[in-house]
C-alpha cells in the first residue's frame, strides 16, 4: 500500500481536510474523502483495475494516479464546488448576471480564447422543501452560443450540516437542453441549496438555488 496525501485546504471561512489513500492491489481503489470539522462532506472513488491488465504495475503509476485525484478534488474545492454563500448571494448568482462566470470568462479568454462551457437556465430554479420542481438548463459554449449534446447533468440537494444527496441525473439532448423532475425533502437541517452541475470535453460548470421553506 502507498503512501497517501493528506492537505488542508482553506477556502471562504471554512477549513476543508482532503485525504487520499490507496487501498491496495487486493481492492484496487483510490479513495479521496473530504472533511469539514471532522465530518465527512463527501467522497471520491475510481479504480486502476486497468493497470492491473498490464503487469507489473508500478508504485509510481498508482502514486500518479492519487496525484492527478487529490490535485482535482482540491481545485474543486477552490473553484467553489461547496460553498453555501450567504442567502441574497447565492440568490444573485443562481438569477442574475451572474458575475463570477463572467470573472473566470475573462480569464479564459486572457489565457488563449478557450470555448469553455456554460449552463444557461430556461426557468429559474425556485426549489422548496415539501415541493417538486422542474430543472431546465441549456449547455452551450460560452463564445460560439453552440449547443453542446449530451453533456453529463446532475442535480444536487447540499447543506451546511449534511451530506450532499444526489436528486437527479442524465444528458443534454442534441439540442444541448436537459429537462427533469426534482423531488425535495420536507426538511433538512443547515442552510441547503440545489446545485445543477454539467460536465463534458468543454469543462464543468454549476448553477446554484438556495432551497426556501414554505
Amino acid at each position: 500500500m502507498i503512501t497517501g496525501y493528506n492537505t488542508d485546504v482553506r477556502h471562504g471561512n471554512r477549513v476543508y481536510h482532503v485525504q487520499t489513500e490507496d487501498k491496495g492491489l487486493s481492492n484496487p481503489r483510490i479513495e479521496t474523502l473530504i472533511y469539514v470539522g471532522g465530518e465527512i462532506l463527501d467522497s471520491y472513488r475510481s479504480s486502476y483495475e486497468d493497470l492491473l491488465a498490464a503487469p507489473p504495475i508500478t508504485d509510481g503509476a498508482i502514486q500518479g494516479r492519487m496525484d492527478e485525484q487529490h490535485r482535482a478534488v482540491i481545485r474543486e474545492i477552490k473553484n467553489g464546488k461547496y460553498d453555501l454563500t450567504p442567502p441574497d448571494l447565492l440568490e444573485k448568482q443562481a438569477f442574475n448576471d451572474r458575475p463570477l462566470d463572467q470573472a473566470i470568462l475573462e480569464f479564459l479568454q486572457l489565457e488563449g480564447d478557450v470555448d469553455t462551457l456554460e449552463l444557461v437556465l430556461d426557468q429559474p430554479l425556485k426549489p422548496a422543501f415539501g415541493e417538486s420542481f422542474q430543472v431546465r438548463v441549456r449547455a452551450r459554449l460560452c463564445q460560439s452560443q453552440s449547443p453542446v449534446a449530451d453533456a453529463e447533468v446532475s442535480v444536487k440537494l447540499v447543506s451546511s450540516l449534511k451530506k450532499a444527496t444526489s436528486l437527479l441525473s442524465g444528458r443534454t439532448g442534441s439540442d444541448g437542453h436537459f429537462t427533469g423532475e426534482v423531488q425535495l425533502p420536507p426538511s433538512q437541517p443547515g442552510q441547503c441549496a440545489v446545485v445543477v452541475s454539467c460536465t463534458c470535453e468543454q469543462g464543468f460548470d454549476e448553477l446554484k438555488a438556495l432551497v426556501v421553506a414554505l
